[in-house]
């Protein structure tokens, strides 16, 4: 039996730690702010609860970090996580209830990352916090099978890397190329490499900021070759080589194709190397995208009564002029490297001036035919030159020139185009679809005639057209009357007149069939001719003389930059 001493100093004992206790619980509740720090069940999380009170908590990170810390948590052994202490930071100060992990030690990451063509993998191994367990071997194994990783695979700096055991101790975050796969290479397709100096496309650049336009003065020089002289050679094509990635998926490459070459008869393979193709002619090799030909150029340095009249059937170079007098004709382009003066030049292709064209005497504009006081050029594809001056010329295409139009004839089938610093003097300029100019006319008011769109030949041949078509119908009228009188009185008709009938017949039909598809095409043509233009880039005087389809205005003041064009009939400016 215990004494009643020895139980009161028993009571005063127990007394004594119970309140101990409660103290204790008492300053790691922290009543008095809300704010508590325990343990998850699994001892591995810090976890905050917050409860508002009437007391008002003004917090930072810093101070946050301190209470954990003094709460019997190191951050060596429970380091925080910076996001969620932020989080309990905006809590507390929202006074809101709730409950955060706020840190624990963290377990090693092992991440792998492929390139986008899958050729390469590469692995991210970040250490880890307080207690956190330590990158492994057998982890990283895992995550390489995880990402199918088996191709190119590293093994020597894999065993590098966890060459002091199968744990990996590091402090820092580190990244690791660790297996390499094959990237496809794409063959070639044959080409062909020149041998010889290439010569510019034969027809004009086309201007980037202008549509439907062209830069006539860049059309290349005129190399010739003599005959048997080796072109191009023809390359051999190249296979491509397949890969694979780290994944082990293959990776297909492109296998170079043989080159299709179009040539004619001017070209051909050399006997001794196939690959290689000579010319069969004098002349100049004219490179395109699937082949080259050889077209024939004549060099002249200058023609005159030495060299008398060329003509030839070909394409033309003439270094320097051509003299009062001389003709000059080819089949194919013609280019003149100074001044054509009161000569003749036709050319079935193109003509390029680097000088000028100047006549002795401008031409009369009511005139039908040029006189040898007129400097007369003619060309089905497109002239340009740098002033043109008392001349004729004519283009089935266009033409173009830098500095002047004056006193002349001119005649293009699609359109005239001047420099906004070249102007238009005097004579007669004719278009299908537009003339351009940076001046029309001059202050001193000289009858300048600018005529675009003329419908005069196409009506002339359209009424030529319907004509034909009525005597057309009148024959197949006739021809089927006479058919009719045959079947009437039942008359005998011989094979031969009988199929000399039906021929007769289809010939009216197909004549009569082909004379309605020209109609349709004037009708379209007479319709374009309507909407053409003419443009003065500056300035159009007073005394020039508009004409759009035949519809005409005398133009009586000066205007800037204008637009001629037609509307109901009548010539408006814009």
């Amino acid at each position: 039996m215990v004494s009643p001493d020895k139980e009161n100093k028993h009571m005063d004992i127990t007394e004594e730690l119970q309140n101990t206790n409660v103290h204790q619980d008492e300053d790691q509740a922290q009543p008095d702010t809300g704010l508590e720090y325990i343990l998850n069940e699994a001892g591995t999380r810090v976890i905050a609860r917050y409860q508002p009170t009437q007391q008002m908590l003004n917090l930072t990170a810093d101070d946050i970090s301190q209470q954990v810390k003094e709460a019997g948590f190191p951050p060596e052994d429970f380091p925080l996580f910076e996001d969620r202490v932020r989080d309990l930071v905006i809590g507390i100060r929202q006074r809101k209830s709730f409950e955060i992990e706020l840190g624990g030690p963290v377990d090693a990451n092992i991440s792998i990352h492929l390139s986008m063509d899958e050729t390469l993998a590469s692995v991210q191994i970040t250490p880890p916090m307080g207690k956190g367990l330590p990158a492994s071997r057998e982890a990283f194994d895992t995550e390489l099978q995880k990402n199918r990783i088996r191709i190119g695979i590293n093994e020597e700096l894999i065993n590098e890397i966890f060459a002091d055991g199968p744990v990996l101790n590091i402090t820092e975050a580190c990244c690791y190329l660790i297996a390499h796969g094959k990237k496809a290479i794409d063959g070639k397709d044959s080409d062909f490499i020149p041998l010889v100096e290439q010569v510019s496309e034969r027809r004009p650049r086309i201007l980037k900021d202008s549509q439907n336009k062209a830069d006539y003065k860049e059309l290349g020089e005129f190399p010739v070759y003599p005959e048997e002289t080796r072109v191009f050679r023809l390359t051999e094509p190249v296979a491509g080589i397949d890969g694979m990635t780290v994944t082990g998926k293959p990776i297909r490459a492109y296998h170079g194709k043989e080159l299709k070459l179009k040539m004619d008869k001017t070209v051909r393979p050399d006997y001794e190397d196939r690959r290689v193709y000579v010319s069969t002619v004098k002349g100049m090799p004219v490179f395109t995208e699937k082949g080259v030909h050889i077209e024939n150029v004549l060099q002249v340095d200058e023609v005159s009564l030495a060299t008398g009249n060329v003509r030839y059937d070909g394409s033309i170079q003439v270094k320097k002029g051509v003299n009062p007098g001389m003709l000059v004709e080819a089949s194919g382009d013609i280019r003149v490297g100074g001044l054509v003066d009161s000569c003749t030049v036709t050319a079935g292709g193109n003509i390029e001036v680097k000088g000028g064209i100047m006549g002795q005497k401008s031409p009369d504009l009511k005139a039908e035919a040029p006189t040898k006081e007129n400097a007369v050029v003619r060309a089905k594809g497109n002239i340009q030159a740098r002033f043109i001056q008392d001349a004729w010329v004519e283009s089935n295409g266009s033409i173009s020139a830098q500095k002047l139009i004056m006193h002349s004839r001119i005649w293009a089938e699609n359109s005239i185009k001047l420099a906004a610093s070249g102007q238009f003097v005097g004579g007669h300029a004719i278009a299908g679809e537009y003339i351009e100019g940076g001046q029309l006319g001059v202050p001193a008011s000289v009858p300048t005639l600018l005529e675009v769109g003329p419908l005069d030949h196409a009506r002339d041949e359209m009424s030529k057209i319907q004509q034909k078509i009525k005597d057309g119908f009148e024959q197949a009228r006739q021809l089927k009357q006479l058919i009719h009188r045959i079947r009437e009185e039942h008359r005998r008709v011989s094979p031969e007149k009988k199929e000399q009938i039906l021929k007769a017949r289809d010939t009216i039909k197909n004549a009569l069939k082909a004379l309605e598809h020209r109609r349709q095409e004037l009708e379209e043509t007479i319709q374009t001719r309507k909407k053409a233009r003419v443009k003065a880039l500056k300035k159009a005087y007073s005394g020039c003389n508009i004409t759009i389809a035949d519809v005409g205005r005398q133009i009586k003041d000066d205007f800037g930059k204008t637009i001629f064009y037609l509307d109901a009939g009548e010539i408006k400016i814009r």
